[in-house]
């Protein structure tokens, strides 16, 4: 043990005394030694107060020096007295003597500093080890007590979450059984030290991996199982937990350890644990709104993966992981109010979120990213384009409770993910148009079966339809426009704009698009000598263009951008109809060859020459040819609409079926055969009739 003689302001004391002594011996044996100098002896006697007068000086310090540190001589006592049992004690960690451990780990510091001005070495070597490993095993219980109140959540609970109509607060009971008063406990010891960083980073970590992991397990569990999704409207919040958070704060903790305080007297009772919070005044987000029930999904046994989907259960679990995302950091909110003081909130927070939301983000790209790979946007994908609107519409309905917990949590853009995610979004709904046009433009796909209206065509106008139920959403869309300016001879300058989406300006192309496309379908996919088959094909794609075009919306952008598309629409149907009574073209010619040979030959009614039956005969097989030409070819041809269809009847009997009455009435009766049945196999009812079956 240190001898008590040792103990001065920061020097050794025996080498000192001794000197001084040796020099005060020698002062008095030269006093005794020459009485008769008297001059001598005074000068001796003077030295020997002097040096007196400096002794009580270095006692007087001594007596101070030993009563200010009374407190680490008294734990130096201590100290050597339980060194061997201290150790053990410090190596053992806190576990359920947090308080006692920490006044451990305050005596060793005590003595560190006392060893440090007295230079014992070896001693503040010890101690200091002693000091670090008792740190360290405070930073270990601190994870120990994180870990026990992090849990990942199940996936069925936290979609239960996603359903309920109202945010269940933090219960008190359930902070103290975590061990998180502990933990805060801890943390201001730290803070006392200097060292609360650390702990924040461990803790921020730590909660951020168990929202990443429980947002994980609810991904993997909605891409095995189709759920049903209840979509949450956060718009409502209650903030009635408020005063249950300042009652934590004030009375939970502190009843926690108040006994052990009491006995203990030590100075944690300065501690913010036991300090109501100002911070805590009446937070309004501490529940989670209140939502609006409406089923968005179909059942379906499982779910295909990711990249094959066309519908919208892609687009709704991953508005799942945003109302879990958002309930997890509402929880993580809520219990900041107990774990931390105010000015650390928006630093754990931030931390916390960087893992789940880089999670969600990446999430969020290759949803985008397998939606702008689906080659049938708009027909067997559109669902899942359309699921890309619902995820901005989400944004939209959670844009009020996202504003108050931003303001709540005090986060910096950065971690405003609603600016970070929503972009994404509206950028690749702007990709998914540009990509839809060329689809539209570059479309290679065959020609619809008997020439009816084109799938094409169809999924188009369906598309540009739906558009409108989305106009609201798409008018707020922006879009970054980059556009090169040449400002002298070899330099050009990028000009970066930000543009809204002009639906009218596209859908405009949209149309266009399509035309040149079924143009291009007529001339590559047609053979040019079959006229009436591109009269059928035209006739139903324009028609239809024509009928779509009276939808209200539709009609309104296309007599602003279009105005003479409606009436260029008419006169290629005219043009079409007149291609198709074509077909009737070789009947018509052999009848009126027949009327001319007649007008030439004047035919008899009775006794015809065997030229004249012969050139009936050859007369009648024609028509027959060509009615069973007509009868064949409509076998093949659709006509879509019942309209048109009846027209196209009703214009061919216009054509044909006057003439075959007279080319019959005047022919059919004379003697040129003995074998009627094959030459008058059609007469103008049976005609009449097969007309009317056509494109059936």
């Amino acid at each position: 043990m240190t001898d008590i003689n040792q103990i001065n302001d920061g020097q050794t004391l025996k080498p000192h005394w001794s000197q001084e002594q040796c020099e005060s011996n020698s002062l008095i044996n030269q006093i005794i030694i020459e009485p008769d100098n008297t001059e001598q002896e005074v000068q001796s006697v003077m030295k020997l107060i002097h040096r007196i007068n400096k002794e009580n000086k270095h006692l007087r310090r001594l007596a101070a020096c030993i009563e200010s540190n009374s407190s680490a001589i008294n734990s130096t006592f201590r100290y050597y007295k339980m060194r061997n049992i201290l150790f053990s004690i410090i190596t053992a960690g806190p576990s359920d003597h947090l308080i006692d451990y920490l006044i451990e780990l305050d005596d060793l510091n005590d003595m560190l500093k006392y060893f440090k001005s007295l230079a014992v070495h070896d001693e503040e070597k010890y101690v200091t080890e002693l000091y670090n490993i008792g740190r360290q095993k405070l930073i270990e219980e601190s994870d120990d007590l994180i870990m026990k109140s992090t849990n990942s959540i199940p996936p069925q609970e936290l979609l239960d979450l996603c359903r309920s109509i109202s945010f269940t607060p933090i219960d008190t009971d359930d902070i103290q059984l975590s061990g998180l008063s502990g933990f805060r406990i801890i943390f201001d010891w730290f803070k006392e030290q200097g060292f609360q960083l650390g702990l924040i980073d461990s803790y921020a970590t730590k909660r951020g991996m168990m929202v990443h992991k429980s947002l994980k397990l609810l991904a993997e569990h909605l891409r095995q199982k189709s759920v049903r999704r209840a979509s949450i409207n956060l718009l409502n919040v209650n903030p009635c937990s408020s005063s249950r958070r300042s009652s934590l704060s004030t009375d939970t903790i502190k009843e926690h350890v108040k006994i052990k305080i009491n006995e203990l007297g030590r100075r944690f009772v300065h501690s913010p644990v036991f300090g109501r919070r100002e911070s805590l005044s009446k937070p309004t987000l501490s529940h989670l709104p209140k939502m609006n029930v409406h089923f968005d999904f179909l059942d379906v046994e499982h779910a295909p993966p990711p990249v094959s989907f066309t519908d919208n259960r892609e687009t709704n679990n991953y508005k799942f992981l945003l109302d879990a995302f958002i309930i997890l950091l509402l929880r993580d909110l809520d219990l900041l109010f107990y774990v931390f003081e105010n000015e650390y909130k928006t630093m754990v927070l931030s931390k916390l979120m960087e893992l789940p939301l880089t999670y969600i983000l990446e999430e969020g790209q290759q949803l985008c990213e397998a939606i702008k790979q689906l080659p049938g946007k708009i027909d067997t994908g559109k669902l899942a384009f359309f699921g890309l609107f619902s995820i901005k519409n989400w944004f939209h309905k959670s844009e009020s409770t996202l504003t108050k917990f931003y303001q709540e949590s005090d986060v910096s853009s950065r971690y405003q993910f609603s600016g970070i995610l929503l972009p994404i979004f509206e950028q690749s709904i702007i990709e998914c148009f540009h990509l839809i046009l060329y689809d539209v433009k570059n479309d290679s796909s065959a020609l619809s079966e008997g020439g009816g209206v084109h799938p094409l065509t169809i999924h188009v106008f369906d598309f540009i339809e739906d558009l409108f139920d989305y106009e609201p959403m798409i008018s707020t869309i922006q879009f970054t426009n980059i556009e090169e300016q040449k400002i002298a001879t070899d330099t050009i300058s990028l000009s970066i704009n930000k543009s809204i989406f002009n639906l009218n300006e596209y859908i405009v192309n949209l149309i266009q698009s399509l035309r040149m496309n079924i143009s291009h379908k007529l001339k590559t996919l047609i053979p040019d000598h079959d006229k009436t088959l591109q009269a059928i094909f035209l006739l139903n794609n324009i028609n239809y263009f024509f009928k779509r075009l009276e939808h209200p919306s539709l009609l309104a952008i296309i007599e602003k951008h279009e105005p003479n598309l409606r009436s260029d629409l008419r006169n290629i149907i005219k043009i079409s109809v007149k291609m198709y009574l074509k077909c009737y073209t070789p009947m018509i010619t052999n009848i009126q060859q027949m009327f001319d040979y007649d007008d030439l030959h004047h035919l008899s009614d009775l006794q015809l020459r065997e030229h004249d039956r012969e050139q009936l005969k050859t007369s009648f097989s024609m028509v027959n040819a060509a009615i069973d030409t007509l009868r064949q070819q409509h076998l093949e041809y659709t006509v879509d609409d019942v309209l048109l269809r009846d027209q196209l009847r009703t214009q061919s009997k216009r054509v044909i079926l006057d003439k075959f009455q007279i080319f019959y009435t005047k022919f059919a009766h004379k003697h040129f055969t003995h074998n009627p049945d094959k030459y008058l196999r059609y007469n103008p009812s049976m005609l009449d009739n097969i007309i009317d079956t056509f494109f059936e």
